[in-house]
């Protein structure tokens, strides 16, 4: 885990979020600057913070690149295919789910995960111990750092199960410390978010949605809860997210995916102005040996006349290839930004919380408000608990394909990672789990071998 915790705390010079055109400017870094500096007063403290959201975007689980869980994930489960890649690539390793403890893919999204929750420790002992922030703005400030970390620490639980915890910036602990049960790492999420939820307000700072409030945080515990089996929590939380004025159901699917949509919770800004989100490039097929196409699995769950079919995917017209076409500006971007969390997904996370509470009636009527806005046919509300839950599941893969992962969380979190195996053949029960890197088994043996890799 060296390369895990080994980290300083960058300087940068300020992120004005101000729309999707600005320019993001970063300061060179350096290891010479002092935590006393960095964390002197707001000003550079918002500097620091700035440095964690460019992280997260460029180089995070979160990204939208082809290192991100949306496209990893998307290669493991049933929603990409690699075109362009060569023998024994990561790509193709992902996609016949033979992953090796060894491989660049594996360690990598161990690697800047860990290396992302550091950089958040650290701004939070910085923001903490600084004598030149008054408490109103240490609150605010940290509220955002606990629901980064949160998500960090969610999403790494779902793909390795036990993970180390630590909110220690202590090289040498790190580098020895003992995995965290699961459910317990969930819990210590929990905790994070709540303090993140008392802290801060709806409304972010910014006209652009470019910064967590109040509702994401609710939105990611609700999605905590479910994972905890909570289901009442995970009802009360996705509630008052669905209730909240400030968001609703876009109702013109050409506009879901566009920074002024009513739908986003969340949306990151880009590098530069005019500069394609990086699911645009990395989705949009240009040539014929692209590195993605979309797969079979994913495209036969559509029904001709679903609207997203016929606006969020498009045909290479040289070779007949589909491609994800939800972000659609390779160039002169002006009105998209990547999207972390959309009011949707609070429709589908009550749904899950109500049919395991044997309220599937209650649920039926969230799943048909996304499904009439794609054109689709009301679910009857005859169907029984199992039933709702499974159309719950293919609606989800339809709405929510290569937007990090969720298939692969989704069926995870319901025990039906099964359904991947008429289209994966190699799959196993075991590949549930991701393995842990065999490099950070070396250095931190509590980290043990896991599911027979």
């Amino acid at each position: 885990m060296k390369n895990i915790f080994y980290s300083s705390m960058l300087v940068i010079s300020i992120l004005l979020f101000q729309s999707c055109e600005d320019t993001i400017k970063i300061g060179l870094p350096t290891d010479q600057i002092n935590t006393e500096n960095v964390f002197k007063d707001k000003r550079s403290a918002t500097a620091a913070l700035a440095d964690l959201y460019i992280s997260l975007r460029e180089a995070s689980l979160f990204s939208g690149n082809s290192q991100g869980i949306g496209t990893s994930l998307g290669l493991y489960t049933d929603e990409l295919e690699p075109i362009f890649s060569f023998p024994g690539s990561d790509d193709i390793q992902l996609f016949n789910n033979s992953l090796d403890p060894t491989r660049y893919v594996i360690s990598t999204l161990w690697s800047t995960s860990y290396s992302n929750i550091y950089a958040i420790n650290s701004f939070i002992s910085g923001v903490t111990n600084s004598d030149g922030i008054t408490s109103a703005e240490k609150e605010l400030l940290l509220a955002q750092a606990y629901v980064l970390r949160a998500m960090y620490y969610q999403t790494l639980t779902q793909i390795y199960g036990d993970i180390p915890y630590t909110t220690s910036t202590n090289y040498k602990a790190n580098t020895k410390i003992i995995k965290t049960p699961a459910l317990e790492v969930l819990k210590l999420i929990e905790q994070d978010l709540l303090k993140a939820i008392e802290a801060l307000s709806y409304n972010d700072g910014s006209s652009n949605k470019y910064y967590p409030n109040k509702a994401v945080a609710e939105l990611i515990l609700a999605k905590n809860y479910l994972l905890q089996k909570r289901y009442e929590k995970a009802e009360f939380y996705s509630k008052l997210v669905m209730d909240n004025p400030q968001y609703s159901i876009e109702t013109d699917l050409s506009k879901v995916f566009k920074n002024s949509a009513k739908s986003t919770l969340w949306q990151i800004a880009n590098s530069t102005a005019l500069a394609a989100t990086y699911e645009a490039s990395n989705y949009i097929m240009v040539f014929s040996d692209w590195s993605y196409k979309l797969n079979p699995a994913l495209l036969n769950s559509f029904e001709n006349n679903d609207l997203r079919k016929q606006l969020w995917i498009k045909e290479f017209e040289d070779t007949g290839s589909l491609y994800a076409y939800k972000y659609k500006n390779r160039r002169n971007n002006t009105d998209e930004c990547s999207i972390l969390f959309r009011i949707e997904e609070v429709y589908f996370i009550l749904s899950e919380a109500l049919i395991y509470q044997n309220r599937e009636k209650e649920a039926i009527p969230y799943l048909n408000t996304i499904r009439q806005r794609a054109n689709l046919l009301a679910l009857p509300n005859t169907l029984d608990k199992q039933q709702t839950l499974e159309a719950m599941l293919k609606e989800s893969q339809k709405e929510f394909f290569l937007e990090h992962g969720r298939r692969f969380f989704d069926l995870k979190r319901n025990n039906k990672l099964s359904l991947l195996k008429p289209s994966k053949p190699n799959w196993q029960d075991k590949h549930a789990l991701f393995p842990y890197p065999d490099k950070e088994i070396l250095i931190n043996p509590n980290l043990n071998p896991q599911n027979d890799y």
